[in-house]
Order: C-alpha cells, then structure tokens, then sequence
C-alpha cells in the first residue's frame, strides 16, 4: 500500500513492486468539480465499438504532447501493438475515433494528466516526456444476458507501454467481474484488487502480469439490460528503453 500518496512514494512502489494502487484525490489534486464528473461519465455512453477483438468494448483513443507547457491532442503516430505482448490484435494497426476535445480539455481531465506525467517522470530511467509515445484511451466494457465483457488479451499478461494508469470513472452495482489481478507468474497471484470509486486508480509497469476478470450480468438480468465499467488508460510508452 501507498501511505503518504505523494507522487514520488506512488513512483517508488509502482519501481520496486510493478504496481500502486491509490485515488488521485488523495495525492494532492482537487477533483472536486461536480459538472465535469457528470459530463466525463455521459460521454462513455456515446463510446464506438471496438471493430479489432471481441470483449465487447467500446473506446475512443487520443494521444498528447507537451508544447510549450501546454498539452497538446491529436494522433502524432500509428497505434501498434507488438505480437510478443498482444497475440491477439498485435501487429495490426488500430484506428479508433478521437475523444472530444471537449473532455480532453475539462480541469479534471487536465489535472489528471498532469499528475499521471509527474508520477511517470519520477521513475527511474524513464525517458522524457517528449521522447515518449503517450496515449488516452477511454473504455466502456458493456455486458448484457447474451454477451459477456472482457479484455484483450483475455488473460495475464504485459502491456507493451512502459507504464499504464487505469482510471476508473464508472461501474454499474450489478456488474459481475471487473476485479484487477497482478501476478508474478500465470501459476502465483500476487494480489486481487477492485477500483470501485470514481478516479480509483491502478499503475502497472512490465515487471509483473496483470489482467482484468471478464464481466456479466447477474442471473436475474433479462435480454436488454446490461452492465458497464467505464476506464480512462494513460498509457506511456518508451521507445526502447529497459525500464
């Protein structure tokens, strides 16, 4: 556990154990704007299907750049995930519609940044900011009776970015699954854990596996009604870098 949540003692646990587990909230930022919480959570159910894999997930995809202090949004680069960490849709370039500008450019959404990069550029030999792919990724994974919800690859597994935030914005009461494992092999769960409060964030880096349970309805759901749990990935990705 993180105890004094300041961004260097998230930093120095995610470097020696693979992961923190903590709120924003409590590191310092004020999230305290009602309007932009509501407006963040609407604009998960306007989310695309995801064409690439199944799961049924729904995204929108934005990658950032400082300028000049300020942050920039826009696609610089090709999306591309390698073969090694993503049999699934490895190798295949994906293209997913832009977030609204008008969510990218909240106090909330700002701060949330801000606070990611800080916590990323404290680790120990990370690149900087500049010299590194950054990504947004918002997610709804919606289950309904006939349809379950779950990630890509389905399993544990490493991401190829260096460092990833999952935020969590939502869920639904009901939803079955949805918890986060980390673990040291495929055969040695380390810790079982579940982000249950608007902005509840996990940070993993490559050092151990990771994956999300898939999600369901309970059994008294009838055809029509589903779950959801809304994610907001900040993803930093060095080049080449052993971090």
């Amino acid at each position: 556990g993180v105890l004094d949540m300041s961004e260097h003692s998230i930093a120095t646990a995610l470097h020696d154990g693979g992961y923190a587990r903590y709120n924003p909230a409590a590191v310092g930022a004020a999230f305290d704007r009602d309007d932009e919480t509501a407006q963040i959570k609407a604009y998960f159910g306007d989310l695309a299907l995801d064409p690439y894999s199944k799961g049924n997930r729904f995204r929108a995809y934005a990658q950032f750049k400082r300028d000049g202090g300020e942050l920039v949004f826009g696609k610089f680069e090709d999306y591309l995930q390698t073969k090694k960490y993503n049999p699934v849709t490895g190798g295949v370039i994906r293209d997913y519609p832009p977030i609204s500008p008008d969510i990218l450019q909240t106090d909330t959404m700002q701060k949330l940044l801000e606070q990611d990069i800080e916590i990323c550029c404290q680790l120990p030999g990370i690149p900087p900011l500049e010299e590194m792919m950054n990504g947004i990724h918002f997610f709804r994974y919606r289950a309904d009776v006939d349809t379950p919800a779950y990630s890509s690859p389905a399993w544990l597994h490493r991401d190829d970015e260096t460092v990833v935030f999952l935020h969590l914005i939502d869920r639904s009461d009901d939803l079955l699954g949805g918890d986060n494992i980390i673990a040291t092999s495929g055969t040695d769960i380390e810790t079982v854990l579940s982000l249950d409060s608007f902005l509840d964030t996990l940070v993993v880096n490559q050092k151990k596996l990771h994956a999300v349970t898939p999600m369901g309805t309970p059994s008294h759901y009838k055809p029509g009604e589903f779950v959801y749990r809304d994610i907001i990935l900040v993803t930093f990705q060095a080049r080449d870098a052993d971090v």
